[in-house]
């Protein structure tokens, strides 16, 4: 008899036509561990060097209460979405659909024509327009499972996330439909928050204080910069469960201190404690793109290749230091990723589109 491949491999997604193979009848069954959900991904990204962007920008009034949430390395585009796709098409070919969240921005190199990427804008999914424009990305987060066609579990991940091996759906949900989160070594600062406070650290206090007053733990470990693994129900369930925090947090334009970190803690913390989610295992980096020792570790990084997930991140630098950042992480990711994915325009295609503009 014939069946999908997809019966027989954990690369393969099941939620899409796979040619057939002939095999026995006893093979052709799926097994309870086999994921037959789609799993979508969404990325959320901004080109702050974009003229229409930055005149939105000078136009919200407020810089926001930390000087990081103003940083300049927070809004730059070094072209690490590219390379985060190309690292997808490579290392998870499980993937349905990517849904990319921007301020009306769409990257010169992205194939907007590509069957499998849908652009979204901020104005599709928020609540309330009154909240809009926003340079909050606390907020953007609230409203991801408001997009339209999206899959009921789903990965969200930053433009600086990367696929470094080969990943399964199994390391990011369980065939039942349960998620899995990666709790960091780094833990969640004690007090309140504060003025003093960087953006996730206030973030984190908030969702410890709301976790312990819904279910009576005191949390202290912060999640690693990984792929989000998420389910719509959840998310929609504490939007309707915590309205304040979640209204809150969607209005503020700016990182505010009163936000609350829906995607990368409450939801995994709401989650756990509501038996939808479970702890899990990847071989994981952090980098930080400020260190001095930067091009050491990205060396080390590509020499090696044993990381399933890391983080190339930078919150602090300076605009003088960045020109050197760029060309030592350009070299990495090019190195790292040279095959181009499905989702980019051909360098002809980019070059007589730049010739009629």
């Amino acid at each position: 008899m014939y069946a999908s491949d997809a019966l027989f491999t954990w690369m393969a997604s099941g939620a899409r036509p796979r040619p057939v193979v002939r095999t026995r009848k006893e093979f052709a069954r799926p097994a309870p561990e086999d994921i037959r959900f789609p799993v979508d991904v969404v990325y959320t990204w901004v080109d702050g060097s974009d003229p229409a962007w930055q005149r939105r920008r000078a136009a919200c009034t407020g810089q926001g209460y930390h000087a990081e949430a103003a940083n300049a390395a927070r809004y730059l585009d070094r072209g690490e979405l590219q390379y985060s796709l190309r690292s997808l098409s490579q290392y998870a070919p499980w993937v349905r659909t990517i849904y990319l969240v921007t301020d009306d921005q769409t990257p010169t190199w992205l194939d907007a024509d590509a069957v499998d990427v849908r652009v979204i804008s901020h104005k599709e999914i928020f609540s309330d327009a009154n909240w809009l424009p926003t340079f909050n990305s606390h907020a953007i987060e609230s409203q991801l499972h408001h997009i339209d066609g999206l899959s009921e579990h789903f990965l969200y991940l930053n433009d600086d996330v990367f696929l470094g091996r080969p990943t399964t759906p199994q390391d990011f949900f369980l065939a039942g439909g349960l998620t899995k989160f990666f709790p960091s070594t780094a833990l969640i600062a004690p007090g309140p928050p504060g003025a003093e406070d960087v953006p996730v650290t206030a973030a984190g206090k908030n969702v410890r204080t709301l976790i312990e007053a819904t279910f009576g733990t005191v949390i202290s470990r912060k999640m690693k910069h990984t792929p989000h693994a998420l389910r719509r129900d959840v998310l929609y369930e504490i939007e309707k469960n915590f309205p304040y925090a979640h209204r809150t947090t969607a209005s503020h334009q700016l990182r505010s201190v009163d936000d609350f970190a829906i995607v990368s803690s409450l939801y995994q913390y709401y989650a756990f404690h509501t038996a939808r989610a479970v702890p899990g295992r990847l071989r994981y980096a952090y980098v930080d793109l400020s260190h001095p020792a930067l091009a050491t570790r990205l060396g080390t990084l590509l020499a090696r290749r044993d990381r399933q997930v890391f983080c190339l991140n930078d919150t602090v630098s300076e605009e003088g230091d960045m020109p050197l950042q760029h060309s030592v992480l350009s070299a990495f990711l090019q190195s790292y990723f040279p095959v181009p994915s499905p989702y980019e325009v051909t360098p002809l295609e980019l070059g007589s589109s730049c010739v009629t503009a």
